[in-house]
This record gives structure tokens, sequence and C-alpha cells, in this order.
């Protein structure tokens, strides 16, 4: 019979592979957008339309912000303690 310490440590290593699963696909989403930017800049935003309520400089500081996040989108110490964890219990 499993004791609540077992329960407890495997079903967290269980979110922690989900949560490290999440996060890379929230980081290739993000190089994604990123690179987007990157390839056409602003001279594809001349002309744009905005929608009422959003404005070129509204998109520009989205970019921005997303293109100043770390290589993770968590801090390296607590990616580090998540592959810490994953990699330990098996």
């Amino acid at each position: 019979m499993a004791t609540q310490g077992h329960y407890l440590v495997t079903r967290t290593v269980d979110d922690v592979g989900a949560a490290l699963a999440q996060l890379q696909v929230a980081q290739t989403t993000i190089t994604r957008i990123i690179q987007r930017m990157a390839a056409l800049g602003l001279p594809a935003l001349v002309g744009y339309e905005w929608p009422a309520g959003y404005t070129q400089a509204d998109f520009i500081a989205l970019y921005t912000a997303l293109s100043a996040l770390p290589g993770s989108v968590v801090a390296d110490d607590v990616r580090d303690a998540l592959f810490k964890l994953a990699s330990s219990v098996q």
C-alpha cells in the first residue's frame, strides 16, 4: 500500500513532467513570435488597421515583453529544481 508521502512525491513528479512539457511548448511559441517579428519587422505594420482599443504601441509592447523573457519562461533556479525532481524520482 502506498503511503501519503509516496502519493505526494509521485503525483508531483508527474505534474512536474507535465509542467516542463508545457514550458517547452510556451518557449517554442514565444520564439516563433519573436522570429516572425524579426523577419517582417515594423514595415509589415504600415497600413494595418488596429481594432478599437488596441494600438500598434500595444503590439510593440507585447513583442518587447516577450523578447525580454529569459531563455526559459521560468527563472533558472526554478527550472533547475523542476529538472532535478523529474530526473531524481522515477
